[in-house]
Formats: C-alpha cells, sequence, structure tokens
C-alpha cells in the first residue's frame, strides 16, 4: 500500500488505521490504493502541485447494494467520500477531491442506461453513463429523439446535469431537463424523488411538480447524497436546423449586441443557447500562440485587433443553432433575425447554413460526440492547462459590458491573455467563461490564476454578481460570494447538511458545504 495522504487536523496514525480497516470492511477488490491507481484520480488541469487535491484512495461499487456497503464503512471510520460520477469534469478539478486525502467514490461502473420511452421522450440512466455511450445507445435502437451534449462529451450524462452545465439544443440546460433521480443517503437510505416515491408509478419521469417540495434541484451542485439514477428529458428530432454567425465589428459594441439578442432569444426566435466571443477567443483558432505574440505577459489588445483584421474578422463573434419542427418556421425565423438586424446593428454580417431532416449530419450541428475543445489547453505551452471564472451576469448590455470590461482588465493587469465567451442561455441572463489558459508547471504562472480567481471574485461582490461554477481550489471563494443576511443561504446549506450526513462523510467542502474540521 502506498504512502497514506492524511486530510488536513486528522493524526496520521488515526487516519491510516481508519483506512484499513475501511478497506477490510468494503472488500480489498473495490478499493484502489496503488500510487498509479491513485494518480489516475489527480487532476490533470490542476491549477499548482497536483497533490493539493489528492485522494488517499478510490472506491468504485458497481450496485447500490455496494455503494451502502461503502457508505456504512464510511460512517463507521469517518472516512471522508468524493463521489464522482465518471471523474471528466474538466477545469473543475476532474475526479479530485476538495479535501486532500478523502477517498474517490468512483461510479464509473453503475452504467446502465435503464430506460429509452419513445413515446414520451425521456431515458434513465446510471452515473457511468458518458455522452458517448448514450448517444452510441440512441443512435443503435434508431431513436427518434436527441440528446443535448456538452463541448466535450467523455464525461457522465447525470454529472455534467448536476454541475449545470449547458449544450446547444433547446434543451441545452441540462438541469433543467432533469425529472426524477434514484439518491442514496449518507446513511444508505435509498430515496426516489417525485413521483418515483410511489410503487408503480409510470409518472416519474413525466411530471416535474409532484405533491410537496421538489428535491431535484438540491442534489445538484452539492453534497447531500449519491445519486444512482436520473430521468432526463429527450429532444423530438427536428425537421430542420440553421447554424447562424453573426460577426460584430466594433469592441465597444458588445452592449448594443447584447441588447440585440435579447429579444430574439425571449420571444424564443433563437431557441438555443447563443455563444459571444471575444476577439482573443477567435485568434486562437488554427494558430499557436508564439506566431502571434513574441514578448512577455498578456497579448496585448492592439495585436489582438491586427490579427482579427488580418482575417478579416470582427472583435464579436456570435453564434448558435435553429430548431424548427414546422414546416416553413426556419424562414420566419431567419428572416426575422435578419430584419432585426439589420434595424438594430446594420454593421453586423450574418451567415447561414441549413440543414433538413434525411440529410447527412454537418459538425456545426453539435450532434457528433467530440473531444476538440481540449485543442486550446497547451495555448500557453505543455503541459498546460485551464480553469475559468464564470459570472452570471443579467442580459443587459451596460452591465454586461461592464463585467467584460473589468474581467478583462484584470486578466491583462495578471498577465494572461483575456480568453472570454459569454453563453445566452435562457434569455435573461448570460454565463462568462472566462478562462484562464496556462503552463502547470509554471509556479507564477498558476499563482497569478489563483489571485486573478481570488481578485475577481471581490471585484463581482461588490457589483452583486454571482459565479455559475468553480474549480475546487476555488469552491469557499465562490461561496463567500453568498453573503446576504449574514451569509444566510450557506448557513442554511450547512444546517441541512448536517442533518443529512451528520459524519460529514460526502464531498466535504463541495461547494463551500460542510466542509469538515476533524
Amino acid at each position: 500500500m502506498a504512502e497514506v495522504l492524511v486530510p488536513p487536523g486528522v493524526s496520521p496514525a488515526d487516519f491510516a488505521a481508519a483506512l484499513a480497516a475501511f478497506r477490510e470492511a468494503v472488500g480489498p477488490d473495490w478499493v484502489l490504493t496503488s500510487e498509479p491507481d491513485r494518480a489516475s484520480y489527480l487532476d490533470p488541469f490542476a491549477i499548482g502541485p497536483r497533490d493539493e487535491h489528492a485522494a488517499s484512495a478510490a472506491v468504485a461499487p458497481a450496485s447500490t447494494d455496494e455503494l451502502a456497503a461503502v457508505l456504512a464503512a464510511a460512517n463507521r471510520y469517518k472516512i471522508p467520500l468524493w463521489p464522482v460520477s465518471m471523474g471528466k469534469n474538466f477545469a473543475y478539478g476532474t475526479a479530485a477531491p476538495v479535501l486532500k486525502g478523502a477517498v474517490v467514490l468512483d461510479l464509473k461502473r453503475m452504467n446502465r442506461v435503464i430506460e429509452i420511452n419513445e413515446t414520451l421522450g425521456y431515458a434513465v440512466v446510471e452515473p457511468g453513463v458518458s455522452f458517448f455511450d448514450f448517444k452510441e445507445e440512441l443512435d443503435r435502437r434508431g431513436s427518434k429523439f436527441w440528446m443535448s451534449g456538452p463541448a466535450h462529451s467523455w464525461g457522465s450524462v447525470i454529472g455534467n446535469a448536476l454541475e449545470h452545465g449547458v449544450g446547444y439544443t433547446p434543451y441545452g440546460i441540462h438541469a433543467e431537463t432533469i425529472c426524477g433521480m434514484e439518491v442514496m443517503l449518507a446513511d444508505g437510505t435509498l430515496v426516489r424523488t417525485g413521483f418515483g416515491a410511489i410503487e408503480g408509478s409510470r409518472e416519474w419521469q413525466a411530471f416535474k411538480l409532484p405533491f410537496g417540495p421538489v428535491w431535484d434541484g438540491m442534489f445538484t451542485q452539492s453534497n447531500f447524497a449519491v445519486v444512482t439514477k436520473m430521468g432526463l428529458w429527450l429532444m423530438p428530432e427536428p425537421a430542420e436546423m440553421a447554424g447562424v454567425t453573426i460577426d460584430v465589428p466594433g469592441k465597444g459594441d458588445l452592449a448594443k449586441l447584447v441588447d440585440t439578442l435579447r429579444p430574439l432569444k425571449l420571444d424564443e426566435t433563437i431557441n438555443t443557447a447563443y455563444t459571444i466571443a471575444n476577439g482573443m477567443r477567435q485568434i486562437t483558432g488554427g494558430a499557436r500562440r508564439q506566431e502571434i505574440w513574441q514578448e512577455g505577459g498578456a497579448i496585448s489588445l492592439e495585436r489582438i485587433g491586427e490579427v482579427l483584421a488580418q482575417r478579416g474578422k470582427g472583435w464579436w463573434n456570435v453564434i448558435f443553432n435553429l430548431f424548427e419542427h414546422t414546416a416553413g418556421g426556419m424562414d420566419l425565423r431567419v428572416e426575422k433575425i435578419r430584419r432585426h438586424f439589420a434595424a438594430e446593428m446594420p454593421e453586423a454580417k450574418i451567415s447561414v447554413v441549413r440543414w433538413k431532416r434525411g440529410e447527412p449530419q454537418q459538425p456545426w450541428m453539435r450532434q457528433d460526440v467530440s473531444l476538440a475543445p481540449f485543442a486550446i489547453v497547451d495555448w500557453r505551452g505543455s503541459p498546460g492547462g485551464h480553469s475559468d471564472f464564470g459570472p452570471v451576469v443579467a442580459a443587459v448590455g451596460e452591465r454586461v459590458n461592464a463585467v467584460y470590461e473589468l474581467i478583462e482588465r484584470r486578466f491583462l493587469e495578471y498577465g494572461l491573455d483575456p480568453w472570454v465567451g459569454m453563453f445566452g442561455i435562457g434569455g435573461r441572463a448570460l454565463i462568462f467563461v472566462a478562462d484562464m489558459l496556462y503552463v502547470q508547471d509554471d509556479a507564477a504562472m498558476t499563482a497569478a490564476c489563483k489571485a486573478l480567481f481570488r481578485q475577481l471574485c471581490k471585484d463581482v461582490e461588490a457589483m452583486g454578481i454571482g459565479v455559475y461554477r468553480s474549480h475546487i481550489e476555488f469552491m469557499d471563494d465562490a461561496e463567500a460570494i453568498h453573503g446576504w443576511n449574514g451569509h444566510a443561504l450557506p448557513k442554511l446549506n450547512d444546517s441541512l447538511k448536517a442533518m443529512l450526513d451528520p459524519n460529514g462523510i460526502l464531498a466535504p467542502g463541495k461547494q463551500g458545504i460542510g466542509g469538515r474540521q476533524p
């Protein structure tokens, strides 16, 4: 057995004994403690030394009975667990725990597609089902329904929804497609939410608002239980799709662009998430950094402008897909967008590509599972890494522009390239993805990233803005923003955590909730 990593505040001898007893109680075939096994759960994009969030071991149950045995042993020996569906949450810590020395509870062996209902358009899956697996199963069945996948696709369908992941269809807010969960509480009790609590229910995945409280949302981005099954709504295959690209020339046009897009999203003319990319994000495509910038520090705004001009691009680029189920409806959508932009932003250039059911699918449709987004990771050098700062901002041009200018200024101040995108998700808010691209073994660069993130948390808190999610390194910082009424919401979360998990064994510190002080 490799040297044991010990959680802070715990006697090494006591923890080593507890871990050995846990391993014996669970069964040695389930528990991975060798150095290579443990290394496989390290964060591959660590912001600094990888062992800052290293696990002491991992355990991989294949059923709810085995999971219950793991939880019973963890409670008995006070072993902190870090549940992961597949551990592919790249840029946010992957499988590594917040608490160094915790045991990774790896659920990838629970990997069944339990049901795909072609009548009501839903699926029921386990945590170990990846988007690759799910797409393959839908294709194998010749399903008339489509899944919604994220930018990279080897992660868990359940894990992505639980972490508020997004995709590029009308069903792209993945947490909103959840309908009915099975969860195991820390004491081993198995609970089904919603109408799943009724024996023989056929409505479990059909209706989200059952009698009493709606618990599904409580188990997203939390550490209150382990999700063992989830129902997800699927989208009927559309009759037509269109891919729209809008190029906007002026750096000062962001506020107007946001205000122009908002009514089209609110009335669902644009019926998916749109993405706004800044100039820095655009110039990374098809180029190496050293070809653009040979000086120290961040690439200057002037140089970004020069490269954009050479490529014939504007400072802002918007992309989104449109989906239509009614004949002739796509023509109306596209024409309305063209008319609206002609009136509000005539300088914008709009291009459109089209697809109809029966034609071969194209890459722009984002229906093929992919790992392509990882190509940017080595932008600053190898071994590269990335994480992001993701504030959620009301879709009001003036406010979005103020946040963007703040982020750009801070990135440049800390010597990082301001690689920024924004997702227009629900019509009323945008999620920023301000990516920090770094070289993992460059201590000065990773230190700058940590300082930048924490400074930005303070900056947006002063503006009344919070973040959408964060890397494990910054969960306490992100949670601390919620300070209204003496941090009443974080206190409520901690109270619920203490009630459901009195020994604090499930993901201590996740989202800043219930950080265990042994």
